[in-house]
């Protein structure tokens, strides 16, 4: 172990230390192979963190990081955003290894030119994903976040009053065929500034004050007057008196009951029995109905086999005039048929008809050889073969460029399962042919339909298998 200054040499690397008192620049650590944080300030070390993993460019924010002098704590940038943690330098063996496996795996990265936004900020949280082996993206409760929570790999691309783009981001990433959602919670945030640390205040519905008492509304049996509590109430004991008989409330449910509750306003001086929910935002002050705040799903993201591809192969668009292709139909014709036909099974339950899905695993590989023109060429020859190997009355439409759905009327899951397996050996014989010995990955899977559920549900269980 060599040490000169802030630098440490040890086994061919480069560590750089980042303490809170030094002056130098993202930019002028360009030659460390690796960084270590001092992280007694957990502030200057959160900075540091999001300040590497924020940049551009894959050799900063890609750069393996490690804490030295850290304690514990909640925030899940530092919890989530480094590559170890030192409780010496005598520790730097190790590290290395974990330095080595990240270069190593950093080499297998696709630095494709993306236009896209999305695809780039994207691409850069799998690309770091796949250099740290994980296949997760995990929310984190954050009060530092303008949401309340944060997914650290993904947020940090974002300053904290943009990071409500991080749900957009997520939802074109899903459609994408990137990651899977597993539902953890739902939030509701501010509908002007997207927050979500909102005060939740009972109203007025007459004149929108928070300043009102409730109190129980009386019915007294006898006469039937129906009044607040305190009109049977005097100032002298505990006892209650009808106001309009004089008759004393002995007994609960004998004399009297207390069917609701009743609000007076101390602003306006309204009684009410309604009252209206309003959030006030923290951040904006903006003040509206619950009803008219926006809900969003946080999920725990898993990636897809496409996803955990995307970072070695680059990001394939599944949207590239799929629905265009002639004897296929549009997902969305798809669903409505398969509703009408689950319909036509429930009116007929002898009929036996299929869902079924052919998933291409490895397609990514061929599709970075062979370019757009001839991807949407080989989406098309892909479907005349499926089309003569199903019937006339059976219809398919492509999910993404590597996922199709194939629905089989009239037809049980054993003469599917055999349907698949012929079209599987014809498509690994096609390709095998046509593009140079290439070895078609192909993953089927075929379920019955049963009417008790609707389209979505079988969809979504027919392609758990592709997203494990």
């Amino acid at each position: 172990m060599e040490v000169k200054g802030n630098k440490i040499e040890f086994n061919n690397l480069l560590f750089q230390i980042l303490d809170d008192n030094g002056n130098l620049k993202i930019e002028h650590l360009l030659g460390a192979d690796a960084f270590i944080i001092d992280s007694r300030d957990p502030d200057f070390a959160r900075y540091m963190l999001k300040k590497i993993r924020s940049h551009h460019e894959a050799e900063f924010y890609l750069k393996p990081i490690f804490l030295i002098n850290y304690k514990e704590s909640k925030d899940p940038v530092l919890s989530n955003l480094h590559d170890g943690i030192l409780f010496s330098y005598d520790q730097l063996k190790e590290a290395s290894e974990t330095v080595k496996q990240i270069f190593l795996r950093t080499s297998h990265l696709n630095n494709q030119i993306i236009s896209s936004y999305e695809a780039q900020v994207i691409k850069k949280v799998l690309d770091y994903l796949y250099t740290r082996n994980s296949r997760a993206l995990k929310p984190y409760i954050d009060s530092r976040s303008i949401t309340g929570y944060t997914f650290p790999e993904l947020s940090m691309s974002f300053d904290k009053d943009e990071e409500f783009q991080v749900f957009d981001l997520l939802e074109w990433a899903d459609k994408e065929g990137l990651i899977w959602p597993d539902f953890l919670e739902k939030v509701y945030l501010c509908n002007n500034c997207s927050s979500g640390f909102l005060s939740y205040r009972e109203v007025c519905p007459h004149c929108n004050s928070s300043n009102s008492r409730a109190e129980d509304l009386v019915h007294h049996f006898p006469c039937a007057y129906v009044g607040p509590l305190s009109d049977f109430q005097n100032s002298f004991d505990t006892s209650l008196t009808c106001p309009k008989c004089n008759k004393a409330l002995r007994h609960i449910g004998v004399d009297y009951d207390k069917p609701s509750i009743i609000h007076h306003c101390n602003n306006c001086d309204m009684n009410f029995q309604d009252v209206f929910i309003k959030a006030k935002c923290i951040s904006c002050e903006h003040d509206t109905e619950v009803q008219y705040l926006k809900s969003k799903n946080v999920n725990v993201y898993k990636l897809t086999k496409k996803g955990r591809a995307a970072a070695t192969n680059g990001i394939v668009f599944s949207n590239q005039e799929v629905e265009a292709i002639f004897g296929t139909v549009s997902m969305d014709v798809l669903k409505t048929m398969l509703h009408y036909e689950l319909e036509r099974i429930k009116e007929n339950p002898l009929q036996k008809s299929t869902l079924a899905l052919i998933h291409f695993e490895n397609i990514f590989e061929l599709y970075n050889k062979i370019g757009e023109k001839a991807q949407k060429e080989l989406l098309e020859d892909l479907a005349v073969v499926l089309r003569e190997n199903i019937k006339p009355t059976d219809f398919m439409a492509f999910e993404s460029t590597s996922t199709l759905y194939l629905v089989l009327i009239n037809s049980d899951v054993v003469k599917a399962a055999e349907m698949l397996k012929d079209i599987q050996a014809i498509i690994e014989n096609l390709m095998k042919t046509n593009f140079n010995e290439f070895m078609i990955k192909l993953y089927t899977k075929e379920r019955p339909l049963e009417a008790v559920a609707k389209a979505e549900f079988h969809l979504r269980e027919l392609a758990k298998g592709v997203f494990a």
